[in-house]
């Protein structure tokens, strides 16, 4: 689902009405410089709240409006499932604004998408099993992917400007935004999501500018596969019994990649060595060159960061949560509560 839009109208297309009207009775914020002078002055920005929903407005150069579209014209308050059709979100987002403020905004496709979350939420039967896999993933990261933590979250490459994750424990998050009072749930319904293992990609600015088509077309099914092949890196989606030969694995696995088949039995030789050794030992031992073809080979037979970083499978993966089999509505949550 899509849990965050960030979409931005050309200042030159916001009429002088619409302007005056989304900055009438916010405050200003300005720069002065140390003679006094006035730098720069903006407009504050704006929530537009209706009951529990709320999206923010800020009236600049440019016009943006972002929050989440899985709270904005729906029946539920909350943000724990939604829609992952772009258009749809946008749209909502836009006419929300617009009835609201009673302003003629623009069509949805003369703005720019700057920043998207899309989020599954896993299974994974309770909340202690959610944090046992949230301890296992503070250790994985591997390549392009850095790590950081917080409390209750991970954290992947957080200051990149072009996709970033985040993996949390939905439950307790969502206690927090019921205290707050901007999330409408049971306390049956809190229950049922504390065993929920939260995955969210965010696909930042850099992304969407790098697009060569309308982000507008970009469907569901593909925004799927770019949490799948993110994630997938980190997490995993095959589950590698302890009784697979693992020989027979890599071979197959190298023999797909082009490489020969003692490629695939020294990869298989280098995972026992991980196994035992660790990850650490085995790359402080092994040619640069030689490491990343056995890591390839490796990936390609199933493995994950996590399996390097831990030495075994990661929790979430044992119990055979696959990233293409997300819980995805509250209906299918409840059945199983």
């Amino acid at each position: 689902m899509i849990d965050w839009l960030t979409l931005v109208c050309p200042g030159e297309i916001v009429s002088p009405e619409v302007r005056d009207q989304l900055t009438r009775e916010v405050g200003m914020v300005m720069k002065v410089d140390a003679t006094g002078e006035i730098s720069w002055m903006k407009p504050e920005r704006k929530s537009v709240r209706s009951d529990s929903h709320q999206l923010t407005v800020e009236m600049g150069a440019d016009l943006r409006v972002y929050g989440s579209p899985a709270r904005v014209g729906l029946i539920r308050t909350d943000n724990v499932f939604g829609s992952g059709d772009i258009e749809e979100c946008a749209r909502r987002m836009i006419n929300f604004v617009r009835n609201v403020e009673r302003v003629e905004l623009p069509h949805y496709k003369r703005w720019k998408l700057k920043k998207l979350d899309i989020t599954h939420n896993y299974d994974l039967g309770n909340l202690t099993n959610v944090k046992t896999a949230l301890e296992m993933l503070r250790h994985v990261q591997g390549d392009r992917y850095q790590v950081n933590t917080s409390a209750e979250s991970v954290y992947w490459s957080k200051n990149s400007t072009v996709r970033s994750g985040k993996a949390y424990a939905k439950g307790p998050h969502l206690r927090h935004l019921k205290k707050k009072g901007t999330a409408g749930v049971s306390d049956q319904e809190i229950e049922a999501c504390d065993r929920l293992l939260r995955l969210e990609l965010q696909l930042r600015r850099h992304f969407w500018d790098r697009l060569e088509r309308d982000w507008w077309t970009v469907t569901e099914s593909e925004l799927d596969r770019y949490h799948s092949d993110y994630f997938g890196r980190l997490v995993g989606d095959v589950v590698i019994d302890e009784k697979t030969d693992m020989e027979k694995a890599c071979i197959a696995a190298a023999i797909r990649l082009g490489m020969t088949e003692g490629y695939g039995k020294a990869a298989a030789m280098a995972w026992c060595v991980i196994r035992s050794e660790g990850f650490q030992f085995w790359q402080d031992k092994t040619p640069r060159s030689t490491m990343f073809k056995h890591k390839k080979i490796l990936r390609e037979a199933g493995l994950s960061y996590a399996d390097f970083a831990a030495r075994n499978v990661v929790p979430i993966r044992r119990r055979r949560v696959i990233l293409n089999a997300p819980v995805k509505s509250w209906g299918e949550l409840m059945k199983t509560a």
